[in-house]
């Protein structure tokens, strides 16, 4: 049995979850629990049902034998389920090494810049590889993570509270996405393409229901939109069922990605693989994301550094300024005791800064965009934990875009503050930004903002006021996010019922 490795290669992150590219998943065979009971009269001599002093004992007798007979075949299918699961995990290894998002060897970026120096470079950037029209099932690919039969892998997601760890989950994610999109831009023939994908943004990840360790769960993702150079990635994730157990109606988890194409040689956009849509359902599948790209981009063109305002948010920051004022001292800025249950928005900062090392790189020698998310998402749970001195519950990763690159050897600034609340709803949003410290000339660069969701209906979710402008942009900026996330969750609650 082939377990699963802490590094896959020196100087490789972790490859923990396996790919299959089967376009269904393996059922496992169900049981009737009921099953081990058999009508008595097959068991009982002739004449011995009539006999009241020995029917009895001859009856428990029997039930006793069948049901340790029932017992071991129920045990002996569930091992052989297990061993048929296991050789799915050890046959899945090969598509994930064949479309990684990360670097095989570290030669492979040596080799890339040997092809562009040498004499016939030209002639490599001009070749072009012919589009392939591909349905939506040739992307497909599942991937599992088994915490229930892996227990090494368990240790490395399970965390001090005996739960799943999320950050390592967003990292597989993003692996996923990108395998997808390598996949669908490959040839007939399953070939690669010249053509490596980048992160560009995160529509949406929805936690539906937690994560157990005692559980395995199946990972599928599929293209659902492809542009000219851009394509559209939906995950989900669901647990798989128990031998004799039904599936579960909804999935645990729900993801979409928006994965960008660059020549391999010259980083300009390359177009990749048309989308054949075969049948209804599958139109109203890009329609719905359509409808999410529309949004997003009706989002981006009011965003508040282009135009100010409107007119019911001005309505908002004045009743803020009116229910505030009264703790304001008469120096502006000054730090005023407010109630209990109100905290001021810049008071609730959280900061961490970390070394990106050549191990958490990709296959075009930037850091991994999943490693980041990690990190996030682990500053806004700790930040979320001392705001609401209690243990929040991680809802969702609300969109956001990967605006730069990030160097190995950068030193990156992750700065967490809790921009917007809704006591009533016993939720919050924490906003974490990403900046690139230059030591030599002192300066940052921004290069994306995440914006992490939690609830936590055991402890108390203070409300978050802003006494600044700058702190009321971030305040709407939170509120909009919130607004805009229950929309697109449930154009993907659409989606699922496709």
């Amino acid at each position: 049995m082939r377990l699963l490795s802490r590094r896959s290669v020196a100087g490789t992150p972790p490859m923990t979850c396996h790919y299959s590219s089967k376009s269904s998943a393996t059922q496992l065979p169900a049981i009737d629990p009921q099953g081990t009971s058999a009508p008595l009269a097959k068991g009982v001599p002739p004449g011995a049902a009539g006999l009241k002093t020995s029917a009895g004992p001859i009856k428990k007798a029997l039930t006793a034998q069948e049901t340790a007979q029932a017992q071991a075949e129920h045990l002996k299918k569930v091992e052989e389920e297990h061993k048929r699961m296991l050789e799915k995990y050890a046959e899945s290894n090969g598509i994930l090494d064949r479309y990684s998002v990360m670097p095989g060897k570290c030669s492979d970026y040596v080799s890339i810049l040997q092809r562009i120096t040498s004499d016939n470079a030209s002639e490599v950037r001009r070749e072009k590889q012919p589009l392939v029209l591909k349905k939506i099932s040739d992307s497909f690919i599942e991937t599992f993570l088994p915490f229930k039969d892996n227990l090494s892998l368990r240790e490395e997601y399970v965390n001090y509270y005996g739960d799943i760890r999320l950050g390592k989950v967003l990292e597989d994610l993003d692996r996923l996405a990108g395998a997808v999109a390598y996949k669908h831009a490959s040839d007939a023939n399953g070939n690669l393409a010249p053509i490596v994908f980048v992160t560009a943004s995160v529509d949406r990840i929805d936690l539906k229901s937690t994560l157990s360790p005692n559980r395995n769960y199946r990972l599928v993702g599929t293209v659902t939109y492809v542009g000219f150079s851009s394509m559209e990635i939906h995950i989900q994730a669901q647990a798989v069922p128990e031998p004799g157990e039904p599936a579960d109606p909804e999935p645990n988890l729900v993801a979409r990605f928006t994965m960008v194409g660059r020549d391999k040689y010259t980083g300009k956009s390359s177009q990749v693989n048309p989308l054949l849509l075969e049948d209804e359902s599958q139109r109203r599948l890009v329609k719905v994301s359509e409808q999410i790209k529309e949004h997003k981009k009706a989002v981006a063109q009011s965003n508040l550094t282009k135009r100010p305002p409107s007119a019911e948010e001005r309505l908002v920051i004045h009743q803020l300024w009116l229910e505030t004022s009264k703790y304001q001292d008469s120096m502006y800025g000054s730090r005023v005791h407010l109630p209990p249950e109100m905290v001021w928005l810049d008071q609730t900062i959280m900061e961490s800064v970390t070394v990106c090392f050549p191990s958490e790189r990709n296959v075009h020698n930037k850091i991994f965009g999943g490693y980041l998310m990690r990190l996030a998402h682990e500053l806004s749970f700790a930040n979320g934990s001392v705001f609401t001195q209690s243990r929040p519950s991680y809802v969702s990763l609300d969109d956001f875009s990967f605006k730069k690159p990030v160097n190995i050897g950068s030193i990156l600034r992750l700065k967490s503050q809790v921009v917007y609340s809704e006591p009533e709803n016993k939720t919050f949003q924490v906003a974490v930004s990403a900046d690139v410290i230059d030591n030599m000339k002192s300066t940052a660069e921004r290069t994306n903002t995440f914006y992490f969701n939690f609830c936590c209906p055991g402890g108390t979710v203070r409300r978050v006021v802003p006494r600044s402008y700058e702190d009321m942009m971030k305040y709407l900026e939170g509120r909009r996010r919130a607004q805009t996330g229950k929309i697109i969750s449930k154009l993907q609650g659409e989606m699922q019922k496709q």
